[in-house]
């Protein structure tokens, strides 16, 4: 529903869009419909009060499917988010790509010696209010990700038994036994300032004080998140000024936002607006091969998802083939096995199970469900592209294996949470796993015992094995190991692998910028058009 006190494109985009939608494929079209009686009550809107003005070196506009509802960087663990703290707060170590491969950020260097791993930090950098950067920002920084109460980062260090600084621009990290996989634990994890910790206390946050290309300026929930330029940024400047973020969940009101002008760039863009925005005079789209892996998570920490039969039965029920044909237009990869080709630990001999009706409902009867069973498939509405479509199709599909499904939306921040799948409170959920480049990152957060609660799965077998990659430098055997954990996880089912997407953005044709396939962005990277 669109608000009549909204702004006259905001008020115009039920019929626009609805106009555009009938330019998609029949096939899609009918798809969708015959998917519509499953349904979804919730809709949202967002509303902005901004007026219309061209992509500048003054400022840039950015509305995302996901920013940040607090100020705390460490309550949360989602790619679209680590791009938008990015910009104030600084890594150790960051991922490049074409080819992938970490780069040093604060770190200069790294040597991975047995249990222990050896940072030696960048010299003359200074956080925004002056204090040099030291090997004491980082102690501060990992110790405050594992011990406040309201990080979703801690675990990411359970390995870590000392950290040690010899002087300031040195720091070692004792693990309990080798990890050649550590790097990729501090991957957007981001390094603040003990002195203004020390300075403002609990209030620190609120004057975000980084290392970045960008300073804090303001922030009001709901609303917009403004940066400035730090002029005094030790890497390569920035040509824009001003960056401001702002959450909108509706992919229509972003399209709308975006060529009315209110936008400089979107994320998200819905495969049926792509001819819209490719009319557009002000407008132009930015494809890029995603990163992020789309699954459907079962718990089996609650019934009926702690019978193997039930999550096999699941997956026979779900043609991802269908979803990529008909609600993406083929912009994806459907995944043969737990993993994409392009992940670290692949293996082509994995099969995805077979789209198939009629064996779910046989393990369901074997299981002690001939009537079938009713469950809840909970997601985050816009969070991800068309994911209120996906959901309604996965609940139409399932009900031919035997399932009677209903979709629950909830706000990203429930969703994700305590009280969501990182409180391990969600039997069945949709989510997709950003900048997925090694099998292990994804092994270790949802499927190894006592990781995390995202997903309450535990096989000894499958932890041995994960303990096991940890511990080897040698790339073959690691991914060897990778790839016989992956058949468990395909045995046991306690998830169905999807797809992986192309990523489509929004970008205002007077913005030269490139996307990246992690869902970061970067206002840094942006430059201006004469």
């Amino acid at each position: 529903m669109v608000k009549e006190n909204g702004p006259e494109w905001l008020r115009r985009e039920s019929a626009r869009n609805s106009m555009n939608r009938t330019r998609s494929a029949v096939s899609r079209r009918k798809f969708l419909k015959q998917s519509a009686a499953v349904g979804l009550g919730i809709v949202t809107a967002g509303r902005f009060g901004a007026s219309a003005r061209a992509a500048s070196k003054e400022r840039v506009t950015i509305l995302s499917s996901s920013v940040t509802d607090t100020l705390n960087p460490y309550n949360h663990s989602g790619s679209l988010i680590y791009g938008m703290w990015q910009h104030m707060y600084e890594p150790l170590i960051d991922v490049a790509y074409r080819p992938v491969r970490y780069v040093g950020v604060l770190a200069e260097s790294w040597e991975f010696q047995g249990k222990n791993w050896v940072f030696h930090l960048r010299k003359g950098i200074r956080f925004h209010d002056g204090a040099p950067f030291t090997s004491k920002d980082v102690i501060f920084s990992v110790n405050r990700m594992r011990t406040d109460k309201n990080s979703l980062q801690g675990e990411n260090f359970k390995d870590v038994v000392e950290m040690q600084a010899p002087d300031d621009h040195t720091l070692i990290f004792v693990l309990k036994q080798p990890n050649a996989v550590f790097l990729d634990r501090l991957n957007n994890r981001f390094i603040i300032s003990k002195a203004a910790a020390d300075k403002y206390g609990d209030e620190m946050d609120q004057h975000g004080i980084g290392t970045g290309p960008y300073k804090f300026v303001s922030f009001q929930r709901g609303g917009n998140f403004v940066m400035t330029r730090n002029d005094e940024y030790w890497g390569a400047k920035p040509e824009i000024k001003e960056v401001i973020f702002k959450k909108v969940t509706e992919e229509a009101a972003r399209v709308a936002a975006l060529e009315a002008g209110q936008a400089d760039i979107i994320n998200n863009v819905p495969v049926h607006e792509l001819p819209r925005l490719q009319r557009s005079p002000r407008a132009r789209i930015e494809k890029v091969e995603g990163l992020r892996m789309f699954f459907l998570g079962l718990n089996p920490a609650f019934k009926p998802f702690d019978n193997k039969l039930v999550r096999q039965a699941v997956n026979y029920s779900v043609d991802a083939q269908s979803i990529v044909k008909n609600i993406f237009e083929g912009g994806g990869y459907v995944l043969n096995g737990p993993l994409g080709p392009n992940v670290i630990g692949y293996d082509r001999n994995h099969k995805r199970y077979p789209y198939d009706p009629k064996k779910a409902r046989e393990l369901l009867a074997q299981a002690g469900y001939a009537g079938g069973v009713e469950v809840k498939l909970y997601l985050s509405s816009g969070r991800f592209s068309q994911d209120r479509e996906v959901c309604q199709v996965v609940a139409a599909q399932m009900e031919k294996g035997g399932f009677k499904v209903e979709p629950v939306s909830q706000e990203w921040a429930i969703f994700w949470g305590l009280s969501g799948v990182n409180g391990g409170k969600l039997p069945f959920y949709y989510i997709g796993r950003g900048s997925l480049v090694d099998a292990d990152t994804l092994y270790d957060q949802y499927f190894r015992t006592g990781t995390t609660k995202r997903l309450d799965y535990s096989n000894p077998q499958f932890d041995k094995l994960i303990e096991e990659e940890q511990g080897t430098g040698d790339q073959k055997k690691r991914i060897a190991l990778l790839q016989q954990a992956g058949k468990i996880l395909m045995e046991d089912a306690p998830f169905v692998p999807l797809y992986n997407l192309a990523d489509l953005y929004g970008a205002a044709r007077n913005v030269a910028w490139s996307a990246r396939p992690d869902e970061k962005i970067f206002a840094g990277d942006m430059k201006i058009k004469s």
